[in-house]
């Protein structure tokens, strides 16, 4: 469990929970006040995960987010950016097996970052979520593409970029392919310019995660997950 010392109090975001686990609550909104910085990010939507998997460690989940980092690392002496790029695709999709949930895309345990880690599977926003961290901890950029019905990430090498598919074992894509990704959820097919796409923020990553599951719970008609969600998002809001 994360623990913190921020001055914050339960009523300067907003009155204390009443659905939502009140660890997981707190957590969030200290949280989601770092938003600016990748460490923000991972542990706001760590902190969501509090709330159902309650053994939930930030610190564990960073670890494993710096071991994989460190085993890429470990094989590119020179740091060479492209060869760190190729390094982190072997490893995160060939060797590891990251991949997206195809037989069971509406578990909400593909939302749970922990837990994704764990079963190497998972809804294209984490797996992007996972790809980002380990990109940045080796010095990569990686922007969230936060396009209709599949979350994409935009890596940067050098002087280039690229537009990755995390769910799909890393493809790298094309506007055609991107249009394709976007019908598989939507049904809707338009083909934008890659240049085009812009980056999410790390407030938009986190709402996403939160609307998935909102959407996922209301399937399954579970209004006591849906409220400490929604819980949640009104805490994103009241901090915008």
């Amino acid at each position: 469990m994360l623990q913190f010392n921020s001055g914050l109090t339960p009523n300067s975001i907003m009155d204390a929970p009443v659905h939502c686990r009140s660890d997981a609550y707190w957590t969030f909104c200290h949280e989601i006040e770092q938003l600016d910085c990748s460490r923000g990010l991972l542990n706001s939507v760590v902190a969501i995960s509090m709330h159902f998997l309650p053994n939930t460690d930030a610190r564990t989940v960073q670890l494993e987010i710096d071991e994989i980092a460190d085993e890429i690392s470990s094989r590119v002496s020179s740091g060479y950016p492209r060869a760190l790029a190729a390094h982190l695709h072997h490893v995160l999709f060939e060797e590891l097996g990251f991949h997206g949930d195809t037989d069971n895309y509406f578990n909400p345990r593909n939302s749970f970052l922990p837990h994704v880690l764990e079963s190497k599977e998972g809804l294209p926003i984490t797996l992007t979520i996972i790809y980002k961290l380990v990109a940045e901890r080796l010095g990569l950029r990686v922007d969230g593409i936060s396009t209709p019905g599949h979350f994409l990430a935009r890596l940067h090498v050098e002087d280039d970029s690229m537009i990755v598919d995390p769910f799909f074992g890393g493809q790298v894509l094309n506007a055609d392919q991107i249009a394709d990704r976007v019908a598989l959820t939507t049904g809707q097919r338009d083909v934008i310019s890659i240049d085009q796409l812009h980056s999410a923020t790390n407030r938009q990553w986190v709402a996403r995660v939160l609307a998935n599951l909102i959407h996922i719970y209301s399937m399954q008609g579970c209004p006591q997950s849906i409220a400490a969600l929604s819980e949640l998002y009104d805490a994103l809001k009241v901090t915008y």
